[in-house]
């Protein structure tokens, strides 16, 4: 209960406390940012998968935010978790996670995901991201208002956060001398609309990667002023008042020679959705017209 008393002063991260209910919340504003009853577990969310295709070849789901793609741990809900759930007869016992893997998403993203079903589908799918033929379309709200940019290239090498107390959990671009090991990095982008959440500036980008490494939309966001809403680890822990990470994977093309995928979702960062407490303020483009710019 102690413990409790200093999480709730001093957030920590998303999560569980043995078994009890966790609550937490911002110091600033002391508003309820998480609890327990928030959380997915495989008792709440193991049958919540929402497919957006299905074939002899491909899965693609709507992922939601705060779910891994796998996990060795046998309690912890996983995309993976719900698919075998969901499709017992496709999931492979000679895997470890029962589905083939192609690419990743953060735990903290939504959005398009693909999941081969068949060996023939890893391999080409795996070549398609690999030879970067693949086209990967993000949203995301960021801080502050964009300004004198509407399309624009963000081109930052990342590398690896070698700090000891952000081994593996950060990147980096080479501006800090603790960046280890940078590889060339471009994001390509477009400003759809400025607003406000909670009466703080905020823009909507359309982000379109060039290239895959970890972390890249965040860390690119985060090195132009603009981290994005919610992303707990690159605000340097201090963007805690939102009931998630505003990034979204909204549409993924992959010409597999087995079968073109090209699959869209809705955008979630609308102001009809209370939980965004997001109000449009401009509007550029539309979402259609920005990709139209890649």
């Amino acid at each position: 209960r102690e413990k409790m008393t200093n999480i709730y002063m001093n957030i920590i991260h998303y999560g569980y406390w043995s078994n009890e209910p966790l609550i937490v919340a911002c110091k600033r504003t002391r508003r309820v940012i998480f609890t327990m009853s928030d959380s997915k577990t495989l008792d709440t969310h193991l049958d919540k998968v929402e497919v957006l295709h299905k074939s002899d070849h491909f899965i693609v789901v709507n992922k939601d935010f705060d779910v891994v793609i796998n996990s060795n741990d046998p309690e912890r809900l996983s995309i993976y978790r719900q698919l075998s759930y969901k499709y017992p007869e496709l999931a492979n016992e000679k895997l470890t996670h029962g589905f083939y893997v192609a690419h990743r998403l953060d735990y903290s993203t939504s959005g398009v995901y693909l999941i081969p079903v068949t060996k023939a589908a890893a391999k080409s799918a795996g070549k398609l991201f690999e030879h970067k033929q693949t086209k990967k379309y993000y949203l995301a709200l960021v801080r502050g208002h964009v300004l004198n940019r509407n399309v624009f290239t963000i081109d930052y090498p990342i590398g690896k956060d070698s700090r000891p107390e952000f081994m593996g959990i950060r990147m980096c671009t080479p501006d800090y001398d603790y960046c280890q090991d940078p590889r060339d990095a471009i994001t390509k982008c477009v400003l759809i609309e400025t607003g406000y959440i909670d009466n703080q500036a905020v823009s909507k980008l359309l982000l379109s990667p060039k290239t895959g490494r970890r972390h890249q939309l965040r860390v690119h966001c985060k090195e132009i002023g603009h981290t994005i809403v919610g992303d707990y680890t690159y605000s340097d822990k201090t963007d805690t008042s939102q009931y998630r990470m505003f990034l979204h994977a909204m549409r993924l093309c992959l010409p597999s020679h087995l079968e073109n995928i090209d699959i869209q979702t809705q955008d979630p960062f609308t102001e009809a959705d209370a939980r965004n407490n997001y109000v449009v303020e401009n509007r550029f483009l539309s979402i259609s017209e920005g990709m139209e710019l890649f």
